[in-house]
């Protein structure tokens, strides 16, 4: 294979048609390879590291407008989180031109041998490899240069940060001086023969330790403020507060480890292009999510601060939203008035019935009828229940005067016995 790899340049018409007719692997078996039109990962590596791209660009934006027009300052962390970014860009470019060109996230038996030796792969797979190290040295170099800034008053976390940088920019640099030497090819070595050599070998195996190197230091970042904030003297509620900007950082330290898992399984498969998405995937977002990390504490100064665009733009949105609250109010309440302008008109056609012509006259002062006009009735009724009252008292005195002469028959009877 490396044979036939480094006399590609001089290679036959006959050869250069058995390559582009011969897979870089052997398809597993009953698989018939597909150099056409074959299945690919590329779709969930660039909509996903496009999505979360976009994000750190905002969050990124936000901090170089804090730092040069609200608080007006810039620092050595401003500096290194740049050179970060454009890492971080050209990283995603060439991930993004490997799989769009290169065939990365192609099972690597629909590649044929012709394809893996495009240029469109080798140089995208170079650039992943080189600014890797490149990338994570920035990025984490920024996290300590703000610490120095906000413990300088802490001895014991300033000493902790200073030898947290110290080992990070020399641990990095060492990574990225060796692995550019790795995967660099030697002058008059071409770029598909450097492919089988020992030193690609020996960067290859790098890439573990390389990334659990990393999740040690980014659980050292993250550990850092949480001791500084819980030692301050300040409610405990801004604590929390304090300590959840720093402990977004936690999302790093999960991709972190997600990258690990993945490069241990792409070191044991010969399937490579296929499995290199999730690498590329896991190592995008964490250098994104570490960016974000960088710059939310200039999006939590932004969003306090009482001048700054945040807060016109919610004031601005909170104007808004009342005056759409009165304008409801207002057509709410002309739609109550109109309806009860309709029911007094339906009252003033249609007349309650008189209660005292449905009801009994006696009862007529449950309803607190007192109106004058009923006197008359009244008077009325009351001479009524006068004669009646008369005729009663004339019938029990005759009454009583019978009973008195029955009682003076008895007794004079009584006397003549």
């Amino acid at each position: 294979m490396s044979q036939i790899m480094s006399n590609l340049a001089n290679a036959s018409p006959e050869m250069l048609q058995y390559l582009s007719n011969t897979p870089a692997i052997p398809p597993p078996v009953g698989v018939q390879p597909n150099f056409i039109d074959p299945e690919s990962r590329k779709l969930t590596q660039v909509v996903t590291t496009s999505v979360i791209l976009g994000f750190m660009v905002i969050f990124f934006i936000n901090r170089i407008y804090t730092k040069l027009f609200l608080m007006k300052r810039l620092t050595w962390d401003d500096a290194t989180i740049v050179l970060a970014w454009f890492s971080c860009v050209a990283y995603y470019i060439g991930c993004t031109w490997g799989v769009e060109r290169g065939r990365i996230g192609v099972h690597q038996w629909n590649i044929s041998i012709l394809q893996a030796a495009s240029m469109d792969l080798l140089i995208p797979a170079y650039l992943i490899s080189v600014l890797t190290p490149l990338t994570f040295l920035f990025l984490k170099s920024t996290f300590f240069i703000l610490y120095l800034q906000l413990f300088e008053l802490q001895n014991r976390l300033r000493i902790a940060t200073w030898i947290g940088l110290g080992v990070t920019s020399l641990t990095y640099t060492i990574l990225t001086i060796l692995v550019f030497v790795y995967s660099t090819p030697k002058r008059g070595e071409s770029w598909l023969a450097h492919q089988t050599t020992p030193n690609m070998h020996r960067q290859l195996q790098m890439s573990v330790p390389q990334s659990s190197i990393g999740l040690v230091i980014d659980l050292y970042i993250l550990l850092i403020p949480i001791i500084g904030v819980y030692g301050l003297r300040m409610s405990t509620k801004r604590k929390v507060g304090v300590m959840l900007i720093f402990l977004s950082g936690l999302m790093a330290c999960i991709c972190s480890a997600c990258s690990i898992y993945y490069r241990v399984v792409l070191d044991h498969t010969a399937d490579t292009t296929w499995h290199l998405i999730p690498v590329n995937i896991a190592t995008l977002s964490e250098m994104f999510v570490g960016m974000i990390c960088a710059c939310m504490p200039s999006a939590a100064y932004a969003a306090r601060r009482e001048n700054s665009t945040y807060q016109k733009l919610v004031r601005s949105l909170y104007s808004h939203f009342d005056s759409l609250k009165s304008s409801w109010n207002r057509s709410k309440y002309a739609d109550s008035s109109r309806g009860s302008s309709q029911e007094e008109k339906a009252e003033t056609t249609h007349p309650e019935p008189d209660v005292l012509k449905s009801t009994d006259r006696k009862y007529a002062q449950y309803f607190s009828l007192n109106d004058t006009s009923f006197n008359g009735v009244e008077t009325q009724t009351n001479e009524k229940e006068n004669g009646m009252l008369t005729n009663d008292s004339r019938i029990a005195s005759s009454s009583s005067e019978l009973s008195r002469n029955a009682s003076r028959e008895k007794t004079s009877a009584a006397n003549m016995v």
